[in-house]
């Protein structure tokens, strides 16, 4: 386990979840802001074989959790969450949910446990998240989160409005 909010915890992914990894990949709502279409069998297995994969070798720049929720006796796959180094040395949090656990809260839920893992178990100082403008859910997930917002402009490779949101580490006086 990397962390645990009051209902959900992080793990690693294992090549088991791939039915419920196909389930939420595959899905064109979850994947409309990330890639715009729904992942094909193939392209699901692929990934998550190399996500699987990158646990041996002790990457530092990308980490790829399973989220499950703690109350339930399995360890069905509801979601992921991710820390990625950027071409900027700088730390991308983001995450996703299958479909039927949207709107029970779980996205501030884990942005939450997320940002305190980064700061305090990782050692990170300072994290970003980029949503597309249209995504309102993820926009209203990070209005109402502890980062800030810090402007909006067009990706050039997709022409889509993004919003940039940032969070440092906050300092704490003894």
């Amino acid at each position: 386990m990397y962390f645990e909010t009051e209902r959900l915890y992080t793990r690693r992914f294992e090549l088991d979840d791939i039915a419920e990894f196909h389930e939420m990949q595959s899905k064109d709502n979850v994947m409309k802001y990330i890639i715009g279409r729904g992942k094909t069998r193939t392209e699901n297995s692929n990934e998550l074989l190399k996500i699987v994969n990158s646990y041996n070798e002790n990457n530092t720049d990308r980490l790829i959790m399973a989220i499950s929720e703690i109350n339930v006796e399995n360890r069905t796959l509801i979601g992921s969450c991710a820390v990625v180094k950027s071409e900027n040395e700088e730390f991308e949090v983001g995450y996703r949910f299958s479909e039927k656990y949207w709107g029970k809260g779980y996205g501030s839920e884990i942005l939450n446990g997320l940002l305190q893992f980064c700061f305090n178990e990782l050692a990170i100082d300072k994290v970003f998240s980029i949503v597309e403008k249209e995504n309102i859910y993820s926009v209203r997930i990070l209005e109402n989160s502890p980062m800030h917002f810090v402007r909006e402009y067009e990706e050039e490779d997709t022409n889509n409005i993004v919003r940039l949101y940032r969070l440092e580490k906050p300092v704490l006086f003894l």
